[in-house]
């Protein structure tokens, strides 16, 4: 029963890529102006609630502040990103040991044009795990980092499938000029 669980989560774990949401121009040509969050849904983090309580303001500024790294922000930009934060678990020492799978954020991102305020990304749901898949059972949960670490790599996983999203594909044909490459969201193909 354990192993069909583990098997679960990694299939449902590798069917959550993240697709790109703008075509491969649109995607090159925007730049990012400012990053909002917004943690008013939630009460902190659950599932390691009691051995790691994370308030929302935290969330919001670690979030904001990896969000930030990820998507360079700058004031000539020609667009605002905003997440809504709807959900952050953390794996629980009882999952980890039962089940496995992993730590993750689920939100809401928008994309508007910050001349006009016209959504350039209609909201859209985003969940995103941390890049550490855990497998069940006491050897699982031995190697399990630990709460501090599960949170940081949950928020940095999430930063980077945002990343992905708002992104020209890595195979994709940009100008070499193109506010994507440089603000080092895509890299020239050789």
């Amino acid at each position: 029963m354990r192993l069909a669980l583990a098997l679960l989560s990694m299939l449902a774990l590798l069917g959550c890529t993240a697709p790109q949401m703008l075509e491969d121009q649109a995607a090159a040509n925007l730049v990012v102006r400012n990053v909002t969050v917004d943690t008013a849904a939630i009460a902190g983090v659950a599932g390691r609630k009691l051995a790691f309580d994370v308030p929302p303001a935290r969330i919001n500024a670690d979030l904001t502040q990896a969000l930030a790294r990820k998507l360079l922000p700058t004031p000539q930009g020609n667009a605002d990103v905003r997440v809504t934060v709807t959900e952050v678990r953390l794996m629980s020492r009882m999952q980890e040991m039962m089940l496995g799978g992993a730590s993750y954020v689920k939100g809401t991102l928008t994309v508007t044009d910050a001349k006009t305020g016209r959504q350039i990304v209609t909201p859209t749901k985003v969940f995103a795990t941390s890049q550490r898949v855990r497998i069940g059972g006491p050897i699982g949960a031995a190697v399990a980092p630990s709460a501090q670490n599960d949170y940081r790599e949950t928020i940095a996983g999430f930063a980077q499938n945002v990343l992905v999203r708002l992104s020209p594909r890595d195979n994709a044909i940009v100008a070499a000029d193109s506010p994507a490459i440089k603000a080092g969201r895509v890299k020239l193909a050789p």
